[in-house]
């Protein structure tokens, strides 16, 4: 009897485990699907859909760095506004399929929050990027976005004593 309760316990918890990675592997493609939409929209100048995967919230933050500098954007508003105005700027719709390729996913999973790194090359330019999400409603939604551009570059030290 005890041998037979014991393999009750052991297949119930590796039907359960089972079942919490089946789960997660449906949040991992749930989240790379919200990240690939966000950036199909965001290429096709599409205002209205992009807007719907991120969170309109204040802390809602979109950050780069390169060489060249870092540009953030602290708050939904400050963000969806200069995104308005880059659209302005520049309406014409760019080629995302084919271009662009999104590579070595990480993803951790909390609850209701997710932090996913993974490294984008858009014809040869590659960055690192990370995205935190929160899932409202059952949907995830973008709250933080972080691209390091020229990532994959070697270091190059200049300067006095250097040559």
């Amino acid at each position: 009897m005890k041998r037979i309760l014991t393999s009750l316990f052991l297949v119930a918890i590796s039907c359960t485990l089972f079942a919490q990675s089946k789960n997660l592997k449906a949040e991992e493609v749930a989240i790379k699907n919200v990240i690939e939409n966000e950036s199909k929209h965001f290429w096709a100048r599409d205002f209205q859909s992009w807007k719907k995967l991120w969170v309109h919230t204040d802390y809602a933050v979109w950050l780069a760095a390169s060489r060249d500098g870092i540009r953030q954007y602290q708050g939904w508003k400050a963000w969806s506004n200069n995104v308005k105005e880059f659209f302005a700027e520049n309406p014409e719709p760019k080629t995302y399929i084919g271009e662009v390729t999104k590579t070595d996913f990480r993803f951790r999973i909390y609850g209701d929050g997710a932090w996913v790194s993974f490294v984008q090359d858009n014809e040869g330019t590659g960055t690192l990027e990370t995205r935190i999400l929160e899932k409202r409603n059952g949907k995830w939604k973008i709250a933080m976005a972080q691209i390091i551009h020229d990532a994959n570059e070697e270091l190059v030290i200049e300067g006095p004593g250097t040559e």
